[in-house]
């Protein structure tokens, strides 16, 4: 009798039978133990490289995009679902913002007034109206004359003033926290890249997914283990969230296109180049005679532009940064996927005439695909009432959907990889905890790899902008940069201030060749007597150009005035100002830091103080 037996992998098979696996497998009568061949051990074969197919690169990309910027990613969807609620977050937590309708609303331009009355000492840089929501007070930022912001809420049935709140409220600080991550020059650039992370995870994690579309009702397994679980929830909000992804997607992109490519220069603008918006010319302001003339109220305008346009729901109040500027009231007609205040009327703020408007009926078809990214990603096109709140419940869920689809996709791959790496640790508790770490902390090491570095630096520096933030809500531009000491210019005293932006007010203020925001304080003298006032870093040969125009209201005015590409030792600053009766005055300083009449506040005081001394025991001793 023969017996054929064959080896495979180290194991004895008859007939098809693994004979070496069974343990206890009882032998056929027509086969002895001695006909089988025992197992001979072989060297396991090495494993075959997986074939890159279409399936597996999607994979890749789909887990590369999710592990690598996971930490920011996170915080960006889930500050951006709280910014999704951010007028309803701070309206439950702040009582300032409530208040009991009635049957009328007083006239929006009325409350600007009362505004200005009760803060004559401080400007109203705008006032939200809070038309389409009955039970929230009207808002209007207020900046002081030393510096700083708040917000006042002011009641639109009554026009009591409710009180006053930081202008970093709850809701507002995680608006900004997801725009722009309170990081200067790149933050609102670095949260659009996101939207088209979205947009290729979208992609890749369809394609990874084989027959997706058949898996729509399939629950998780809520009693399995905590990865599979997981893995099962994760593909189900995933799938579910297929709409609401390819919006954030689009819009997200739309905007990274803008900035940072368009912004830098990388690619061709697509939108029409912005127009200047409608101006008072000189030959308006030579109308209104010498002598500081008086602005209409408030009231007024709103008033013109009613008559004007009886069907136009008003929402924000701009009020004139300069003389030249005409009074802007911005709302809405009505019209889907816009904004509640995409259009505007310019109003002549001496006279009332209307000089300009853009409103959405007169835009192009491209224009209005631009005015909808923002109500579609922020979910704020139901407009008022229960339709805008059911828009934002939904906008809120998936959104936290998306949050979780992160977390969760970190988790997974964690859970992924922990057995792996346990097989490579030692036994000895001691030398487990030191490999253990090593694993974490190596650049290499970890899902994020030198990622991780990268995720801990930004949110580093978004921290330090939060801290700008919190300051510049108290002080405003002062107290940073270049302090321009005070000086007389005509009958006003002046001091400036030299920031290279609200966020970057720590950085080089001066630049070569670049923009800087000049900040001006009115210590004495009429500001209303001032026409124009005008800043340039070189002495202007003419008074046809004096310079960048200083606008903004009381405690926030300033230029944005351009640096020469090569500065002087000897380089100067100067002001110029331009009153009612035509006359003109001027007044300067050194550029650069000289320690007495421009210092560098970014030195620390005690330097300071230090210097002064020295300087003034030298001049003793001379």
């Amino acid at each position: 009798m023969s017996i054929a037996v064959i080896r495979m992998n180290g194991s004895a098979y008859f007939r098809g039978k693994n004979l070496s696996a069974e343990v206890n497998t009882t032998l056929d009568d027509d086969i002895s133990p001695d006909d089988v061949i025992a197992p001979v051990k072989t060297k396991p074969r090495a494993k075959r490289k997986k074939k890159l197919t279409a399936h597996r690169a999607a994979y890749l990309v789909h887990s590369f995009i999710g592990l690598k910027l996971s930490l920011l990613f996170t915080i960006v969807l889930a500050t951006g679902t709280i910014a999704v609620i951010n007028e309803e977050l701070d309206w439950l937590i702040y009582d300032e913002m409530r208040v009991t309708p009635q049957a009328e609303r007083l006239n929006e331009g009325e409350l600007m007034d009362r505004l200005d009355a009760a803060y004559p000492n401080a400007g109203v840089s705008f006032l939200e109206t809070a038309n389409q929501r009955p039970h929230m007070a009207a808002m209007a930022q207020l900046s002081s004359a030393e510096g700083g912001f708040q917000k006042v809420w002011i009641d639109p049935y009554t026009g009591t003033i409710k009180g006053e709140t930081d202008f970093l409220t709850v809701g507002t600080f995680f608006s900004i926290l997801h725009t722009r991550l309170y990081m200067p020059v790149i933050g609102r650039a670095l949260v659009n890249v996101f939207g088209v992370l979205c947009l290729i995870g979208l992609i890749s994690g369809l394609i990874s997914y084989r027959r997706f579309w058949r898996e729509f009702f399939t629950l998780p397994r809520w009693n399995a283990k905590p990865r599979i679980f997981l893995g099962d929830l994760h593909k189900f909000i995933g799938l579910w969230s297929l709409w609401f992804i390819l919006i954030m997607g689009v819009t997200g992109t739309w905007w990274f296109y803008h900035n940072p490519l368009v912004f830098y220069k990388v690619a061709p603008p697509v939108l029409p180049a912005t127009t200047i918006e409608p101006q008072l010319s000189h030959q308006d302001l030579d109308k209104l005679g010498a002598g500081i003339p008086n602005r209409l109220s408030s009231a007024d305008i709103i008033n013109a532009v009613k008559k004007h346009d009886p069907n136009f729901a008003i929402q924000l109040l701009r009020p004139p940064e300069h003389n030249g500027q005409a009074y802007r009231v911005m709302g809405t007609k009505g019209e889907l996927l816009t904004s509640s205040r995409d259009s505007s009327y310019y109003v002549h703020p001496y006279t009332g005439e209307i000089i300009g408007d853009r409103l959405v009926k007169d835009i192009t078809a491209l224009q209005r695909f631009d005015y909808a990214m923002v109500p579609l990603h922020y979910g704020t096109w139901g407009n008022e009432g229960a339709s805008d709140l059911a828009v934002k419940f939904v906008w809120f869920i998936f959104g936290l959907g998306m949050t979780v689809l992160s977390v969760s996709g970190m988790i997974i791959y964690y859970q992924r990889t922990r057995s792996a790496t346990n097989k490579l640790l030692p036994e000895q508790p001691s030398k487990r905890f030191f490999k253990k770490s090593w694993f974490v902390f190596r650049p290499w090491g970890g899902p994020m790899s030198g990622f991780k570095y990268l995720n801990w630096a930004f949110i580093t520096v978004a921290c330090i902008g939060i801290s700008i933030a919190f300051t510049l809500q108290r002080e405003g531009a002062s107290g940073s940069g270049f302090q321009y000491a005070k000086q007389h210019v005509g009958e006003w005293t002046i001091s400036l201030n030299a920031t290279a932006g609200l966020l970057e007010k720590d950085l080089p203020p001066i630049r070569p060749g670049r923009q800087t925001n000049m900040n001006v304080f009115i210590h004495g003298g009429n500001p209303k007597a001032i026409k124009f006032m005008h800043i340039k870093a070189r002495k202007p040969r003419t008074m046809r150009a004096p310079g960048a125009v200083v606008h903004g209201q009381l405690g926030n005015q300033h230029s944005n005035t351009i640096m020469p590409k090569k500065i002087k030792d000897n380089a100067k600053l100067w002001v110029t100002i331009e009153d009612w009766h035509g006359n003109f005055h001027q007044a300067s300083w050194p550029l650069m830091p000289d320690g007495e009449q421009t210092i560098d506040l970014r030195i620390n005081n005690q330097e300071i103080t230090d210097n002064k001394s020295s300087n003034i025991k030298i001049k003793e001793n001379n």
